[in-house]
Formats: C-alpha cells, sequence, structure tokens
C-alpha cells in the first residue's frame, strides 16, 4: 500500500474516526465491523485492507496516540520540567482531544492507551530522574509523577487547559527533587 494515496489516507482517517464516534455512543464489545463500516461509508473489503479486526484497529489507534505523547514530550523534555512543559503537552493532546478521551475510557489487559501513557510518562521522567539522588524509591517517583500527569491530562482535555494546574504540577515535582533528592555530580 502507497503511504501518500490520498484514497487511502482518506479510508483510514474515515475508519478511525467512525471507530471513535462508535465507542462514545456503545460499549466496544458491541462495536461490530459492519458498524465502523457504515458509520465510515465505506465497504468491508475497504476496512479489511487497512485492519485485521477491530482489536487491529484499537491497537493501531494506541500505537498511533502514544506515539503523539512520546514524540510530545521527546521534543518538550530535553531542558527541564517546567510550566511550559505541561501547557504544551496540553495544547498537543488538544488536538486529538475526543479520540484520546474516547480510547482512555477503553481498557483491556493488553490495549489500553492510559497504560501506554503512563509507560512513556515513566520512560521520559527516568530519563529526567538521572540527574539525582532520591532518599525514596525511584520508582514510587516515576508512578506518582505518572499519576499526577494522567489526571492532568484527562482534566485539560475534558475542561480546558489551566495554567494553573501546570504551575501545580511543576510546584509539586520541585518539591520532590527539593526535599527528597540530591543533585548527582557528574
Amino acid at each position: 500500500m502507497n503511504t501518500n494515496d490520498l484514497r487511502a489516507i482518506k479510508s483510514k482517517r474515515d475508519i478511525e474516526t467512525a471507530f471513535i464516534n462508535l465507542i462514545t455512543q456503545k460499549d466496544f464489545d458491541k462495536i461490530t465491523i459492519k458498524d465502523i463500516c457504515s458509520e465510515a461509508l465505506i465497504g468491508r473489503s475497504t476496512f479489511y485492507r487497512y485492519y485485521e479486526d477491530k482489536y487491529d484497529l484499537l491497537n493501531k489507534l494506541i500505537l498511533k496516540y502514544s506515539q503523539i505523547l512520546d514524540d510530545l514530550l521527546a521534543q518538550r523534555m530535553k531542558h527541564s520540567i517546567n510550566n511550559d512543559l505541561l501547557s504544551e503537552l496540553y495544547t498537543g493532546l488538544n488536538k486529538h482531544k475526543d479520540a484520546i478521551l474516547s480510547l482512555l475510557k477503553l481498557s483491556f489487559h493488553e490495549s489500553s492507551l492510559e497504560i501506554n501513557f503512563k509507560k512513556i510518562l515513566i520512560k521520559h521522567m527516568t530519563n529526567y530522574l538521572h540527574n539525582f539522588n532520591f532518599k525514596i524509591p525511584e520508582l514510587y517517583i516515576q508512578q506518582l509523577y505518572a499519576a499526577n500527569v494522567m489526571t492532568a491530562i484527562i482534566w485539560s482535555l475534558k475542561y480546558g487547559a489551566d495554567p494553573q494546574i501546570a504551575h501545580m504540577m511543576n510546584d509539586i515535582f520541585q518539591h520532590l527533587t527539593k526535599n527528597y533528592a540530591t543533585k548527582v555530580v557528574k
């Protein structure tokens, strides 16, 4: 398949949009390929050209939005964690608000956008934390940070980005590093 084929791009976009619309209306288990095709105004053969089944579609969407988060964090965490980092993160994710919020509601043992997001947040936090020695377990700090950022992401997508929340999140992290860590001298 030519990835630059405009028909392919449009078909995949229509399938993804239809799927996101459907998961806001009914349980994932009740969504059929027929439902997706009807919503996307495509034939079944077009669906199967790009996806094996609805689980494959779900997994590809999870990977797509996980990559968006990973790219946003990679671009912004090069220097330090600050208020702008979180505000820019919320803004970048807001472009995909409906899809992300819909996918975050779905939870399967191996397919979960929330689990992927937390893994990505922990990965980036781990890279940043190598500059510190903590008095409390680093894994705890990573998981706490990931849970707090997930709460802030979901809040911001639902209700709009609030600079005060970004500022508070930064204050929490600064408090942790100031009171529970020492900077590693290199």
